[in-house]
């Protein structure tokens, strides 16, 4: 439902048409006069009044979808370190675990579907997805981070780090690729091709996350501990 019913249809409204701007055109060229015109509000101080601020509607649309998938995610993350006893997850249970929430919504929930358009636009603007950030709204996929760091304890951390952050954008993208089809297509949509897409998104994940690490990447990192090492020996400049 992802919490639809806690909205008045005319929030609910602002919001949808706020999340499809800023999927479809940008966050920065999505003006909030654009915003209540897609709404359907004659109002103009209709996202003010709802709202308070733009960067009160982005905060809106990263809770209002966010929010749920980290409910789900934490439940399935929980019944699976059960499952595993003590033990460290699969690599192909913490990819499900990533991907899981987003696949439900998109195969599960009527269309057109933005919301992954949407974070990657806010992944393009640093401030919204500093705050973001900072906000730990997705922090369920810290707890998936720390899940890959302890099932692959010899992978240096800054390896595991760097190969989680580009499973989560890749995935991010893939996804949003297959919304577009969605919205672009609209009948012609073929559901049996976004499910293999999916598929292989899923074994290229667990592939990345599995991978020896080259020769060239271990030479890279060792230069680059050993850069960060001189540079904290350095002594600080005061004023």
């Amino acid at each position: 439902m992802d919490g639809q019913n806690e909205l008045s249809d005319t929030k609910m409204g602002l919001l949808l048409a706020a999340e499809r701007l800023f999927a479809t055109q940008g966050i920065a060229a999505t003006t909030i006069k654009q915003i209540n015109t897609e709404a359907g509000q004659k109002n103009s101080s209709a996202i003010h009044y709802h709202f308070g601020s733009r960067d009160a509607i982005l905060d809106a649309i990263i809770a209002f979808r966010v929010a749920p998938a980290n409910t789900q995610r934490a439940r399935m993350l929980e019944e699976a370190r059960v499952a595993a006893n003590g033990g460290p997850l699969s690599t192909e249970t913490i990819i499900n675990l990533l991907l899981q929430p987003i696949v439900d919504r998109l195969l599960d929930t009527q269309g057109p579907h933005f919301s992954q358009r949407f974070l990657i636009q806010l992944r393009m603007n640093i401030d919204a997805w500093r705050r973001y950030e900072r906000e730990r709204q997705a922090w369920t996929l810290v707890e998936l981070q720390k899940e890959l760091r302890r099932a692959r304890p010899l992978i240096p951390a800054q390896v595991t780090r760097s190969r989680f952050r580009s499973a989560v954008n890749f995935s991010m993208f893939e996804m949003a690729e297959i919304e577009g089809a969605e919205d672009r297509l609209g009948e012609r949509y073929s559901r049996a091709e976004a499910i293999f897409r999916i598929e292989e998104l899923r074994s290229v994940l667990i592939a990345m996350m599995d991978a020896p690490i080259p020769g060239r990447t271990a030479e890279a990192l060792a230069k680059a501990s050993t850069a960060k090492e001189n540079s904290a020996l350095l002594p600080q400049q005061t004023n």
